[in-house]
């Protein structure tokens, strides 16, 4: 089991149509390999032009993902499956203006609500910095990845 954790930018509109609701495959006979078996999944990517290949080749399944929009971090999940869409398949039938063919499948989706400020805060980072698509270094991961999710859920809840 991996312990990564990465730190993903959405866009509210599409994240909403993949993450936040499951897609239902079954109505989808030519989806990719990855997704043949699946009647429904979590999806998200990377898009092509945000140059991070060499991030998503870090991940694997069970590394936790912490989405975030604008100054708030909205989800967390875990990878499932992570593969290239050559054909851009998912990009194609299911995003708009999000060309992409790195794509991965989001398990164990849970919605949070917790200002980037204080996840900057678990990770020692500055309370104003707004990262890009990024795998959190290994000496800023200081404590394990349930709880890690434990303190979101535990924000959201204090929060609401």
């Amino acid at each position: 089991m991996s312990e990564n954790v990465f730190l993903v930018p959405i866009d509210p509109e599409n994240f909403d149509r993949t993450v936040r609701s499951p897609v239902d495959l079954t109505d989808y006979p030519d989806r990719p390999e990855p997704l043949a078996d699946l009647d429904e999944t979590r999806l998200w990517a990377v898009d092509d032009d945000s140059g991070n290949g060499s991030t998503f080749e870090k991940m694997g399944a069970g590394d936790l993902l912490l989405f975030y929009a604008d100054d708030e971090y909205v989800a967390t999940g875990r990878v499932g499956e992570a593969f290239e869409d050559e054909d851009r398949w998912a990009s194609g039938t299911f995003w708009t203006a999000f060309p992409t063919t790195r794509v991965y499948t989001v398990t164990d989706f849970g919605a949070v609500a917790a200002p980037k400020r204080a996840v900057n805060r678990i990770f020692d980072y500055s309370s104003s910095y707004t990262p890009g698509f990024m795998r959190v270094a290994d000496s800023r991961v200081t404590a394990d990845l349930s709880s890690i999710e434990s303190a979101l859920e535990h924000y959201t809840k204090r929060n609401a």
